[in-house]
């Protein structure tokens, strides 16, 4: 299952930019990324040289349904932008997981938020998050809207790539074996980028 999870090819998906871009906007390719990929592909339990951070996790399903881009108020003297996606429920690779080219204003950031919602692409009591944890073993998931966060500071003077660190979400999903929370976990942790 965790091995089919590394076969999965990239998915290249285009949001629409609802948001305010004033001026010439900047284009952010955007990608959600596991920088400790070999943590999915744990071939031997328990050995020294693959760690086992959230090798247990797979199959993670997301549903999309906002990204908002937070200026660095220090820095800047603009607001937030809002950008509504048209992705939908996207299974996220290891690898990378594309979110498309998205227009924002230039400027300096200092935090990025994924809104996750049920019922994305138009399926009833579709959850806004899905996983497999195969150390319980037991698919999980949760109908809540959540709000992931990703933060640290970029400029964009000019189209830029920016790659979405997902570890430490990967990391929470791993240790949920039970009942337990699972929009205040996912909520309580943050990415960076």
């Amino acid at each position: 299952m965790i091995k089919s999870l590394i076969l999965f090819s990239l998915v290249l998906v285009t949001a629409c930019s609802g948001g305010t871009t004033t001026g010439n906007p900047i284009t952010v390719s955007l990608r959600l990324v596991d920088q400790q990929p070999f943590a999915w592909w744990k071939p031997i339990k328990n050995t020294i040289l693959i760690p086992e951070a959230h090798a247990a996790v797979s199959n993670v399903y997301l549903c999309f349904k906002r990204l908002r881009f937070k200026f660095d108020t220090s820095a800047s003297s603009g607001g937030s932008g809002n950008i509504d996606l048209t992705l939908g429920r996207i299974n996220i690779d290891p690898n990378g997981t594309s979110l498309g080219n998205i227009n924002i204003e230039a400027g300096s950031y200092q935090r990025i938020e994924i809104d996750l919602e049920k019922e994305c692409d138009g399926v009833i009591n579709r959850p806004s998050v899905e996983f497999t944890n195969s150390t319980a073993p037991f698919n999980y998931s949760s109908i809540d809207r959540m709000t992931i966060k990703f933060e640290g500071n970029f400029s964009s003077t000019g189209d830029i790539n920016l790659d979405l660190n997902i570890d430490a979400l990967l990391d929470e999903m791993d240790l949920i074996t039970g009942g337990d929370n699972i929009k205040n976990r996912l909520e309580a942790v943050t990415g960076d980028y």
